[in-house]
């Protein structure tokens, strides 16, 4: 048998060479494909989560503004105010007079100094959505629990909030609802 000549062996080097490198190129090409799709979904799961987590933050946030002037009226004694902070059906359920009187009828309500929510659950059934928003309140006789549940009503002339404005249905203390619109008294 007879030996190939140089330049067979230097032609079929560069061929495997050529070909070793294709098919080196190829395989590290699709090992970053598949990395960098693993990355994007991992970054878009990432990024969805971080959503919800800023989308309940505001929310809590919001819930915390309209408890905060609430319990701010409510140890003012402005009780028109605070009644003007309530869910439409609570107000459809409790006139104004009955309201004072339920908040006068409450010490810890009447001392009321500051809120802090710590802690938001929302609920949808369809269009409507409801929150559970629950914290400490601090009052003269100390700090008590305290929830609130709020719906979000289409807030009146102003269409720059779609979510709606958030306004007080219940409002409960160390888990006794106080001032309730889900019934009249």
């Amino acid at each position: 048998m007879a030996r190939p000549g140089a330049e067979k062996i230097l032609v079929w080097s560069i061929v495997l060479a050529i070909g070793f490198a294709i098919g080196m190129y190829l395989f590290v090409d699709s090992r970053i494909k598949a990395s960098r799709d693993a990355a994007l979904r991992e970054t878009a799961i990432s990024e969805t989560k971080h959503t919800e987590r800023v989308a309940a933050t505001s929310m809590l946030d919001r819930a915390a503004v309209v408890a905060s002037s609430f319990v701010g009226h409510l140890g003012s004694g402005r009780f028109a105010d605070a009644y003007a902070l309530l869910a439409a059906p609570y107000r459809g359920a409790v006139s104004l007079p009955a309201f004072e009187k339920a908040c006068r009828a409450s010490p810890i309500l009447m001392s009321a100094r500051a809120v802090t929510l710590n802690r938001l659950r929302q609920q949808s059934a369809g269009a409507s959505a409801s929150i559970e928003a629950s914290g400490v309140l601090d009052s003269g006789s100390g700090a008590v629990p305290v929830g609130f549940v709020f719906l979000a009503e289409a807030p009146s002339g102003d269409a720059k909030d779609p979510r709606g404005a958030l306004r007080i249905l219940v409002v409960s203390l160390a888990g006794v609802p106080v001032l309730q619109g889900v019934a009249p008294r």
